[in-house]
């Protein structure tokens, strides 16, 4: 035989491979994202990512930590929040000496620093004082450090410069006093002008809207939370409905200096200010609300020329009272909230745009706008760090997307930053194109998940056309560019981003595309803890995509209880993933079911499901992507347990639940949890679960089909499971294995039954929600457990797995041109080793044959994936990394 050359390829960092470092790292902290801040950062001597990080620390009334209130919870408003102001010293020596940086006295517990520290160690603290008090209470003394690699993007400029360079005459927003002309210039030839100048001339033809409810919905003998939840969605959007109509005659004023625009703004403004919240539902919630401050912050600022002193007076009085509704109870507590949705989503934004209208106006605008930059520059991107991820994934990410990028927008147009350029931004379109590829479906994981069942949705298209105008990234001008050619009627109306094009507008654009066969068949966002993988990524309508969720966030806001959950979508559709629908944040189908491990495929252990709460978090260890086999790990060893969140355990309250044993909650011991999942080229989906608790429980392996049905196949052999999932698409089955009896139950039924209480439509139509099929594989007691899946996916018929041998747990199967050697006795060392023709993957300590020569993994423990390219043998060998929340963020 030809002798063979064998060569190294490392593809992950540098710290993955030290001898030192263990293989499996165990993670021991009880959540990895508080609710609301819990500890400072950045301390023990951590060295930074940034030159020029942020300060955070938790937040204090003056006699303890801050209630975890949110907008829109019953939980009520700590009162003593507004009570104290902080301080901040900073310094290159313990006492404060040398190099001293000491803020001004604030009121909320975040300090961004806006200029670039020299590389070396600094220390800092935070002291609080009560409101007309001089006593001071310090913090201890907190260290870190700056290398000189941190040094990146230029930091942020001073709110105080800020404030000086953005002074004068309005209009503010937009850089539209110097930059007007050029606006209107710009768009003169536009065909997006011109269409949406034609909308506008219909839209002044239109009468002045009342405060009638959007949708009637029948409230007779409704009390208490369903009566305020129908309330709400019967005004639902009204903010929007009647605010969007005076932002765009603003508009059209400015793209052709025609006065009958702006005068039809104004009158439509007038009659805004006109709805009282305290009388009428109409805009009394914070989304309405807040959706009236921002239309009268774009009348008040680009018409300010053609408003009475007396009718300034006026929107002056009415805009305060709606920004104050908003900001009142943000500063010492929002900034520190892992993601107050509806702030991040929406009402900042509002608030934003009414704050700019009103600087030099009203002297608290100064404060609110201090406020908000300062927190944007300090936690932007709220849910996600550098990987281009959402926490909450794609159900619930539409909803953010104007507010990134308006007010991406709003705060570069007055900082002077590029906020595009952040690692965040410049990573989203990988995570765009793996999360939600354009002729494919979404990851079914998170609030909302199932409403994109039937692929990419105008809000998608849109958002990513949006990024082309200020991200020079071709794979994300291809993935537009495929939208547009399936979807051409998502892009011939007026839509929310149409004015954020007006203003980035080049009658010349020209866009690169590169096709996505370039990029790797896989890609993991550790930091929200999915890993996708791919057979084609040109072509997901008629192939294959995994996924892999393990979340360091927890099951936080709209997250839900489903570590180490997978999906498997094929041609677009979703075959085996989540379950339920979401109808309302906290119902009992949603705390019982849709958000419960129980909606999940993943692992139920006694029958209990996972936390509820950031401290049932999961986690990315390892992932690798080769040509025929893509391989991720997560590790959700800590998701289990009693609901400890303070949060969740009043949404249990709410509605009368105990989150106890007989409603499928508690704590069943686990100590170990770690999935291994494999997609291989042919259509095989492999999942090696290690399973260990403190006692002998059962272990339940749960598969969803939410969209098809699940049928049991026979088996001679009580240690082997099979089942089929009937689809129009091809065929599909599954086999489990494990070294004990197993039990199967399939069925359709909800653990909770989900209603339509809300009221919830499809257009006009209201939603079913019909029954989805279940099947649930289960263990004897054990300590330790292993399970094996086989999952084919063919649109030919599937084939037969083979058992080759089995002895002493460890069995050799073979499907197809795929073997596989696994040990599946939970009391003896793991073992998985999956070969084709050319790849070889290897997790254990089993000699490794491969290429005509035997091969040793560099860690024992390590996963290792070898592939032949022409007569080389590449190596990929992984062990466990953490991700950045763990390396930064420690407590």
């Amino acid at each position: 035989m030809k002798q063979q050359i064998f060569t190294i390829i490392a593809f992950c960092l540098a710290p993955v491979l030290n001898a030192q470092q263990p293989p499996v790292i165990k993670l021991t902290a009880e959540k990895l994202h508080a609710r609301v801040r819990e500890w400072p950062y950045p301390v023990n001597g951590i060295t930074v990512p940034t030159d020029a990080p942020a300060l955070t620390w938790p937040a204090t009334n003056g006699a303890g930590g801050v209630l975890p209130m949110e907008s829109g919870s019953a939980v009520p408003a700590d009162p003593n929040i507004g009570k104290v102001r902080y301080q901040v010293l900073l310094a290159t020596d313990k006492n404060f000496s040398s190099g001293l940086i000491k803020s001004q006295e604030q009121a909320w517990a975040v300090y961004p620093l806006h200029q670039a520290l020299k590389p070396g160690h600094w220390y800092w603290k935070y002291g609080y004082a009560i409101k007309n008090s001089s006593k001071w209470t310090w913090s201890p003394v907190y260290d870190f450090v700056v290398a000189a690699k941190s040094a990146g993007i230029k930091p942020s400029p001073s709110v105080r410069e800020v404030l000086q360079r953005n002074e004068g005459a309005h209009p503010h927003l937009w850089n539209l006093h110097t930059g007007r002309e050029t606006f209107y210039k710009n768009n003169r030839e536009n065909p997006e002008a011109k269409k949406f100048i034609a909308v506008a001339e219909k839209l002044m033809k239109e009468p002045l809207p009342d405060e009638s409810p959007v949708r009637r919905i029948d409230t007779v003998g409704k009390k208490g939370k369903e009566l305020d939840g129908l309330m709400d969605r019967m005004y639902h959007d009204f903010g929007d409905r009647v605010g969007n109509p005076v932002r765009n005659l603003c508009i059209a004023y400015y793209l052709t200096k025609d006065k009958r625009f702006i005068e039809d703004a104004k009158r439509r403004a007038l009659n805004l200010l006109a709805m009282d919240p305290d009388k009428n539902w109409a805009t009394r919630s914070d989304f309405n609300n807040g959706a009236v401050l921002e239309a009268l912050g774009w009348f008040y600022d680009l018409g300010y020329d053609f408003i009475s002193p007396g009718e300034k007076e006026l929107f002056k009085k009415v805009m305060v009272k709606r920004a104050k509704q908003i900001y009142s109870d943000l500063p010492n507590r929002f900034e520190l909230h892992l993601c107050d949705n509806h702030v991040w989503q929406i009402t900042l934004r509002n608030l934003a745009i009414g704050t700019v209208a009103l600087l030099g106006e009203v002297p608290e605008a100064k404060e609110w706008f201090t406020y908000m930059y300062e927190v944007w520059s300090a936690r932007f991107p709220v849910l996600g760090t550098t990987d281009g991820g959402w926490h909450e994934s794609n159900g619930y990410f539409l909803v953010s997307f104007r507010s990134i990028i308006y007010l991406s927008q709003l705060f570069g147009d007055f900082s002077g930053v590029d906020y595009f350029q952040m690692p965040w931004m410049q990573n989203l379109p990988y995570y765009l194109l793996y999360s939600f590829p354009p002729s494919g479906t979404s990851t079914a994981y998170g609030d909302q998940w199932e409403d994109l069942r039937k692929g990419i949705t105008a809000g998608y298209g849109l958002f990513a056309d949006a990024l082309t105008y200020k991200l020079n990234n071709p794979y994300l001008n291809w993935y537009v560019q495929e939208i547009k050619r399936a979807h051409p009627e998502f892009f011939k109306k007026t839509d929310d981003y149409l004015f954020f094009r007006l203003l980035n507008y080049k009658p010349y654009r020209s866009l690169k595309t590169a096709s996505p066969l370039d990029l790797p068949r896989s890609r993991t966002f550790a930091d929200i803890g999915l890993a996708a993988m791919t057979e084609d990524l040109t072509k997901v309508g008629n192939t294959i995509c995994s996924y892999l969720i393990s979340n360091p966030f927890g099951s936080s806001g709209h997250g839900h209880a489903g570590q180490n959950a997978f999906t498997i979508n094929y041609k677009g559709k979703t075959l085996l993933g989540a379950s339920g629908y979401y109808s309302q944040f906290s119902d009992r189908h949603n705390l019982l079911d849709y958000r419960n491990t129980r909606a999940y495929s993943t692992i139920l252990a006694d029958s209990l499901s996972q936390k509820i709460g950031e401290e049932g978090y999961g986690w990315m260890p390892r992932s690798i992507s080769g040509k025929e086999i893509q391989y991720a790990l997560g590790d959700a060893s800590n998701a289990y347990g009693d609901i400890k969140s303070a949060f969740w355990l009043d949404r249990f309250k709410q509605i009368n639940v105990k989150p106890d044993r007989t409603n499928g909650f508690g704590d069943p011991g686990v100590t170990r949890y770690r999935r291994h999942m494999l997609q291989l080229s042919g259509g095989y989906i492999l999942l090696y679960d290690e399973l260990e608790a403190k006692q002998a429980i059962k272990w339940t392996t749960q598969f969803h089909a939410p969209f098809y049905t699940i049928v049991a196949d026979k088996t001679d052999n009580v240690n082997r499971q099979n089942f089929a999932v009937e689809t129009d698409l091809g065929n599909m089955n599954a086999s489990v294995f494990a070294a004990a009896s197993l039990q199967m139950t399939v069925h359709h039924r909800f653990a909770e039954p989900a209603v339509n209480w809300m009221k919830l439509t499809d257009g006009n139509k209201l939603r079913q929600y019909t029954d989805q099929w279940h099947a649930g594989i289960t263990s004897p007691p054990a300590k330790k457990f292993r399970f094996f899946t086989i999952i084919q996916i063919h649109e030919g018929k599937t084939e037969i797995v083979k058992t080759v041998n089995s002895e002493n747990g460890l069995t050799e199967l073979q499907v197809g041109a795929w073997k596989m050697k696994v040990q599946l006795d939970g009391n003896k060392p793991a073992v998985l080793q999956v070969m084709g023709s050319h790849s070889f993957f290897n997790y254990g300590n089993t000699p490794v044959a491969f290429g005509g020569g035997q091969l040793t993994p560099k860690i024992p423990g390590s996963s290792m994936l070898l592939e032949m390219q022409g007569n080389k043998v590449v190596r990929q060998e992984v062990v466990d990394d953490v991700p950045d929340v763990v390396k930064y963020d420690k407590q």
